[in-house]
């Protein structure tokens, strides 16, 4: 079976937060650049491989301090992540017939990054 993994040097744009209360040009912004990022990022590795049809996703965030972190939002904040993987050709879809939630992981680190691990089932 086959495996992604992408590294970000970044954490989810603020502005995809559940929390986030700005204008809504500024969030369709952030949903453009976020996922035209990880659509060049996974292209890069996958150059032009058949999607996957069925696929697990996992992300890990790495945060440089200690204050409690909601899982969730970070997960909703995400979302335009697996659009770009879709854009890409990477997933087939994000539907829940052809991908399916891994684990989330917030992790105390040095650096602020994120990866994002996907399995082909």
């Amino acid at each position: 079976m086959r495996k992604l993994t992408i590294e970000v040097n970044h954490l989810p744009f603020p502005e995809l937060s559940l929390n986030a209360r700005h204008h809504w040009a500024v969030k369709a912004r952030a949903v453009k650049a976020s996922r035209e990022e990880i659509g060049w990022l996974a292209k890069a590795q996958w150059h032009d491989d058949k999607p996957m049809m069925k696929a697990r996703i996992s992300y890990r965030f790495y945060v440089k301090d200690k204050r409690r972190r909601d899982a969730n939002n970070f997960l909703a904040s995400v979302k335009s992540w697996s659009d770009g993987l879709i854009d890409a050709g990477v997933l087939w879809d994000d539907d829940t017939k052809h991908l399916v939630l891994g684990g989330v992981e917030v992790i105390p680190s040095d650096v602020e990054q994120s990866t994002i691990t996907i399995e082909e089932l």
